[in-house]
């Protein structure tokens, strides 16, 4: 978790895939992306881009700008 209470990209991907009652081979099916590259994602090596955003807000309904802020602040030290 980051500071403030702000969950970090991955703590907020796998509260999703949870929420959602999927694995996470069906999640990365869904978002279009490799098994390896979610776990990447969920690790915080892989930065949420602009499509991996619209990707995520298709798949778990929170909005794009949610994902880039969570990548922003994630960034912040």
């Amino acid at each position: 978790m980051a500071r403030h209470g702000v969950p970090t990209p991955g703590a907020a991907i796998l509260e999703g895939i949870e929420w959602l009652k999927m694995d996470k081979i069906e999640f990365a099916r869904r978002l279009g992306v490799s098994d390896e590259l979610l776990e990447k994602l969920i690790d915080g090596t892989q930065p949420i881009t602009k499509e991996l955003a619209e990707s995520l807000e298709s798949v778990t309904g929170s909005p794009a700008a949610y994902w880039k802020m969570l990548e922003s602040k994630s960034h912040r030290n």
